[in-house]
Parts: structure tokens; sequence; C-alpha cells
């Protein structure tokens, strides 16, 4: 029997040596676990029993017991080296059986699927495009080509509306100048003038060293006495005393003297400075210290001289008064100067609390009915084109310089339209330098009096005055309209007047609005779009029903810098199909917090992607609310429809706030990177800035991991000791939380294990000494004789 005992000790020894061994060769073994060997003694047994006396048989192996302590984590540079800390295995299809490792070190194969060095398939949870998990397990496969684009169909927007923000936005009236003579063209002189009726002396014979000669001139009533005593020995001369004495009063009159060329000699004249007037020149009071020819004629057949003026061309409009009343009663008179441009009136008017004016000045040249001989001057500056297109660019050359304001083009009608943005008078004359031309012109309003003049002659003059669109603030009126028929506004009945909105939004005017914010959003193709959302405070007027709500906003959005919002049908074709201005109505409670039930729908139904050159681009259309819009947006998208959401949204006493601002649509991207949380998710990286959830690591436990069967690789299989493999997600229930970037390594401790290898080494030396012992026994038995 010693030599039975003996030999199973050396089979345990043996055994565990070979354990023993094996841990130590896999001491740098990723995901390695170690293992013991457990030994038990043998006795020998019957039915009937051994008694108290029996020798034991020796040692057996009962049980290899593999330790799944947790191993020392290492951390390393690749993102799908993976380690478990805790409890759980990965699931490993291999060779389509399911096998479960502790060894992270994993990495794509060709078909992108994540592998382990023996080429088995890592297995995880599926995603959806929208980052939904499924409940199967499948293998784990990373796309790398393009990510697909993803529609917007939603946008979040996180903002704070200033409560104290002031109303931009109020209602008036608005109407226009519609007089008989308004945008029509007036002819007349050049320049206003008139002449004193001189002698026919030559220059030469001006001799007045021995005469005084005095006279009074009038303008218009307007009054100024001339006294020459200076010797003046030429008409030159003259002039130049007679306005030495004019320009020295303090205000001068509006009168200067020239030498003029009459055809046959030189003679004294007296042209008035003011344009537009008809003066009346009057010399009167003529006295000479001597008779005889004093340069104005014999003064004793020479009476007191009086000529008509010749009227200056001018815009033809009256002196136009009202009286202006604001809500409170108070009274405010104005009157517009005779023959001012629309551009002064239009600036007067602004003047004036509660009303605003602008003007507008066009005028159409008829080309077939006009040549340009020479040339013409327009606001005193000269033009001499060959072409109504040379015409057309000198005066666009010079629309920030000699003719502010003042542009020109050639309609579809091949005339030519001159416009001043401001308002002024446009004045034409012809040029004369021996091919003199014939202009044709009216004014370019769609007024019964806009008809067409004819400037033909040289020294003639054709001028065109502006319309002036007025506003007026609710609560004033206007009265006593001086004259009623035939002044710039004609009859005026407020009442009849159009209603307008002052200051009514235009995204175009940020004063229009008070706050705005942007984002860009995605069609179907992935091109981004931006849309902007533009925030405008309402009035609140407890005394006016269409006003007694307080908290109110509006919000208006538009793409691109085109509207959204859904055709009004009631317009006429194509009208009627076209989008119009996107706009909600945003409701908030006392407490600042939005009233969502009782605000806006916000769904933008009616956006048509287009590209940057305004072209279809081919995406998902809009389903607009006429053609069944749904609320919230269908998933996957069927249209280009979406959702805007604020309910997180405040209105609060502090500064507009843009706290977030999201949308869940992306353009194509590709891939950059991956990164695995401690769920096991695993998330790719784009170029488009995404993070997109691929899928996530699917974890086992066993009830008993002791009992799984080893199958080598780090690798082990489930059978009937160890029960079935429990599958979740890692850091649910018992399971740990996965590593990225990072190896468990061998739990074998080479201190343990070299102490371990001795023993054992102990063991069999022991039992082999046994049998050596037993066998020297054995012969001393045999040698007795």
């Amino acid at each position: 029997m010693s030599f039975n005992a003996a030999l199973s000790g050396l089979r345990a020894a043996s055994t565990d040596l070979k354990v023993t061994g094996n841990n130590i060769a896999n001491a740098s073994t990723t995901g390695f676990k170690s293992s013991r060997v457990e030994f038990g003694d043998v006795f020998a047994s019957s039915v009937l029993g051994s008694g108290n006396a029996q020798t034991g048989g020796g040692s057996r192996v009962q049980d290899i017991a593999q330790q799944f302590s947790q191993g020392n984590i290492s951390f390393t540079s690749s993102q799908l080296d993976l380690a478990i800390s805790g409890q759980g295995f990965f699931m490993i299809n291999q060779n389509d059986s399911t096998l479960y490792s502790r060894a992270g070190t994993f990495s794509l194969d060709d078909q992108g699927c994540v592998v382990n060095n023996s080429g088995g398939r890592l297995q995880g949870f599926e995603s959806d495009r929208f980052g939904n998990f499924s409940g199967v397990v499948s293998d784990i496969r990373i796309e790398t080509g393009n990510q697909e684009p993803r529609q917007t169909t939603g946008v979040t927007s996180s903002l704070n509306l200033d409560s104290a923000e002031t109303v931009l936005q109020r209602n008036g009236v608005t109407f226009d100048s519609t007089g008989p003579v308004i945008a029509k063209a007036q002819v007349g002189n050049d320049v206003a003038t008139n002449h004193s009726v001189a002698g026919t002396l030559a220059p030469s014979t001006f001799d007045y060293s021995t005469t005084n000669v005095s006279f009074t001139i009038d303008l218009n009533g307007i009054t100024q006495d001339i006294n020459l005593t200076t010797n003046t020995s030429t008409l030159d001369q003259l002039v130049v005393e007679i306005n030495s004495q004019i320009f020295a009063e303090d205000p001068p009159l509006d009168v200067y003297a020239e030498k003029f060329n009459d055809g046959t000699n030189d003679v004294l004249r007296f042209v008035a400075f003011e344009s537009g007037s008809t003066p009346d020149i009057t010399i009167t009071n003529l006295t000479a210290a001597q008779g005889g020819a004093i340069g104005f004629g014999d003064v004793s057949t020479l009476a007191d001289v009086t000529t008509a003026g010749e009227d200056a061309a001018v815009n033809g409009y009256t002196a136009q008064s009202f009286t202006l009343t604001n809500a409170k009663g108070v009274e405010v008179e104005y009157s517009s100067k005779q023959n001012a441009s629309a551009a002064s009136t239009a600036a007067e008017i602004n003047n004036l609390a509660g009303m605003s004016a602008s003007a507008l000045t066009k005028a159409v040249l008829d080309t077939s009915a006009s040549t340009i001989g020479d040339g013409f001057v327009l606001n005193n500056v000269t033009l001499t084109g060959n072409t109504y297109q040379d015409i057309v660019d000198d005066i666009n050359s010079l629309t920030t310089s000699t003719l502010p304001g003042i542009s020109a083009e050639i309609d579809a009608n091949g005339d030519v339209v001159i416009t001043s943005i401001v308002g002024d008078d446009l004045k034409f004359s012809l040029v004369n330098d021996g091919n003199l031309g014939s202009l044709s012109i009216a004014g370019g309003d769609d007024l019964d009096n806009a008809t067409a003049a004819a400037l033909t002659v040289a020294g003639d003059a054709l001028v065109v005055g502006g319309v002036i669109d007025v506003v007026m603030d609710e609560g004033y009126s206007i009265s006593n309209l001086a004259p009623k028929a035939d002044g710039l506004f004609t009859t005026l009945a407020i009442s009849t007047a159009d209603l307008y909105s002052i200051n009514a939004f235009d995204p175009a005017d940020p004063s229009t609005y008070n706050h705005a914010t942007s984002v860009s959003v995605y069609d179907s193709l992935g091109e981004a779009h931006v849309m902007t959302q533009y925030f405008v405070k309402q009035e609140f007027d407890p005394t006016d029903p269409t006003k007694n709500e307080p908290n109110v906003w509006k919000m208006y959005v538009q793409i691109d810098g085109e509207d959204v919002g859904d055709p009004d049908t009631s317009l006429p074709p194509p009208q009627n199909t076209l989008a119009t201005q996107a706009a909600y109505t945003l409701r908030f409670n006392p407490d600042g917090t939005l009233n969502a039930e009782n605000s806006s729908q916000l769904l933008v139904s009616n956006w048509t992607p287009k590209t940057a050159d305004g072209e279809l681009s081919g995406a998902l259309g809009p389903i607009n609310r006429l053609e069944g819009a749904t609320f919230p947006v269908e998933e996957p998208a069927v249209s280009s429809n979406f959702s805007i959401d604020m309910s997180r949204t405040t209105q609060f006493s502090s500064d507009f706030a843009v706290n977030n601002v999201d949308q869940n649509g992306y353009t194509t991207g590709l891939l950059t990177g991956l990164s695995i949380d401690a769920e096991g998710i695993i998330f790719a990286r784009y170029t488009n800035g995404e993070s997109v959830a691929l899928s996530q690591l699917a974890l086992a436990n066993f009830d008993n991991p002791q009992g799984l069967q080893p199958q080598g690789d780090s690798m082990w299989a489930e059978n009937f000791e160890s029960g079935e493999a429990l599958v979740a997600s890692a850091g649910s229930g018992s399971l740990g939380v996965i590593q990225a970037g990072a190896l468990e390594e061998s739990n074998v401790d080479l201190s343990e294990q070299l102490v371990n290898l001795i023993i054992a080494q102990r063991n069999f030396q022991a039992n082999a000494k046994t049998i050596e012992t037993a066998n020297q026994i054995t012969q001393t038995i045999i040698n007795l004789r």
C-alpha cells in the first residue's frame, strides 16, 4: 500500500507542478486566469465499513480550480483595447460558437468587424440610426465609410427674451402726394430773369466823370437804392460798382447786374438769383446830375422802366398747409414752401412729431421721341454720351459725387428711367453746340398727370418733381388742408387712408425686431442652410380688445433669407402658391415660463431647399398644412418639415440670452475615430462633428464562473457546471464597467507561483523518497532466508 500511496502523491505533485508551470508560463498572457490544484486524501472503504484503524491510500487531485480574481489594468494607445473592471466576460463568436473571454485585445478585420487575435468576433447590441439599442446580440461592425446625412426634423431653442424690451411696432395710416402737379413735367426758362432796358451807347462812350446817377432796384416789392458817384469809364466798371453796392447790404437784394450783349450792343442787365420764381425787377427814381447819355439812355426821354420777368422752369408744387393734431389735442401748423422739392418737403414733415415722410422722383425719357444731339444737362451736370446706354453709365458713375442719389437704367421699353432716391427735382436742359437735340420726358410715377412734355428750345429747361409718401402715427389727425383740391395731397380724408404698421417687422432692418438668433439646419441631402429666428415684442393695451394680452411675442422664421410660411390661398395665382412670412405667437405665463398650450404650433412646413444659386437642390420638399402636414414630424423624414421646441424659453427681466440652440440634423461625415465609454457604448466620431452610437458591448456572467470550460486563447465555453450565461450591458446589475484603451493583465502572482513550485518540488521528492524507502523494506524482506 505504501507504493500506491507514494505513487498517488507523485501524480498529485506532478499535476501541481504542471499547473504551477502553466501559471508561470502565462504570467504575461492578457486576460489569463491562474489555476490552483485542490487535493483530497484516499481511503479504502467497503459496504461493511472500514473501521477506525483504516490507513490512507494516498492522495488525489480533486479539482483544478480557476481563479477569476481581477487582474491589474494597464493602459495602451489603442481605443479597441478593452478591459473589464469587475465581473463579466466579453462574448466572442468563434466559428458560430459563443465563447467567453477577459482578454480585450481587439482590432478590425477587413469587413469592419471587431475581432480578437483568434479571429473571433466581439458581440454586442445593435443600434438604430437614432442611437437606440436593440436587445439582439450580434457581431459588432464598424462602418468605416461615409456617414449618411440626417435631415433636420427638430430644432430646440432655449432662450431668454427680455421682458423689459420696448414695443417697436405701432399702427398708423399712410398716404401719398397725388395732387395735380405731382410728377408733372414742367417746361420753362432755364434761368428766371428781368432785363432793364439799356441804351445803345457803345462802351467807349461811357464817361461819368462829371455825372452823378441814382436809381432804385425793386424786386417783387423789395427795394435797394443805388448811388453812382464814382467815376466809371466802362460798362464793366459800372457793373462792378453796382454789384458792390448791392452786396454791401445785409441781407443783399437777390439781384445782380451783368454785361449782356443784346445782339447789337453791350447793355446792362439785372438778373434775379432765385430760380423757380417770376421776378419783376423795376428800375425807379432814375436821376442824373446832368442830362445826356448816362448808359441808360437819355434821361429826358427814359421813363422809369418795368419789364415783365421770364418764368424759370420749376416743379410747380404749390405751398401746402395743414393742421396736425395729436392724441392730446395739441395742434401744430405746417406749411410747405412753393416749388420746394419733394425731398425738402419730406424732410420738413419728418420734423413733425407723429409723422414721417420719404420722397422719390422718377423721370422717364422716351427714347423713341427724343434725340441726344450735343447732349443735355441734368441738375447742372452735362451729359454728352453718344448713346442712351452711355448716358445711363455716365449718370450711374456720378451717383455718389455730382449727381448724389441719382441713378438711371433702361427699362423693358428701351426708355431711360432716371431716379432720385431722396426726391430731389430732376431738371433737364439742352446743350447747343450746333447739334441741338430734343427730349420727351414724363414723370415716372403712375399718376394721371405724369404725362410727357417736350424740351426742344435752347435756354429752356424741364423739371420733374417727386412723390412724397407720408406715414402718420395712430392718434394723430390732419385738418385745415389748404389748398384742398389742387395742393400736394388733394382732398385728404384720414378715414379713407390706408392702415399702416409703422416700423413693421423687416428682417433686413434690425430696428424692427428685438432679438434674433441663427442655427444651421440640414436638408435630406446633407446641405447646410441657415435658419434665423426673429423675436418681436407685441403691444399690450388693456383697453384695446385686440391688444389686451400681456407677455406676447411674435417669432418670425426665415431660412437662407427666404420666407417659409404656408401659402395664402386668398391671393390670386400664382401668388397663392408662394411662401409667406412664417410667424408664430409665443405667450408667456406671469412667472416668465412659456405657455406652450396657448402658443402657436411651431412647425416649419413650407421650406423648399435650394442651392446657393437659388436653384432647387433636389432634396425633399415640404408638405404644407394645406397638403396635410403632420405634427410632430414623421421619422424617418418624408418632407423638409421640422418642428421647433421652445418649451425651455423664458421671458425674464434680464438681457436676451441664447442658452442653447440645437438641432438633430447633420451633413455627410468621414470616420475620424472611435471612443468607448464605461457602459461599453461604441461611439464613432465623424468629420461633421457628430458622434454616433454604433453598438454596445454585451457582457456575460455566470452563477459559477469556475465551472466554465477552458478553450485556450484565454477563452472559455459555457457548460452545465457554469450555468447559463446572464447577458446584459456593462455597468448593469453585477457586471463591471469597460475601460477603453486598456488591457487586463494576467492575475498570476509570480512570487506565489515560485513558492508553490518549491512546495510541489518538495512534495514530489518526498513521495519519491517514500517509494525508495518502501523499496528498501521490500528488498530486506525478500532477502530474509
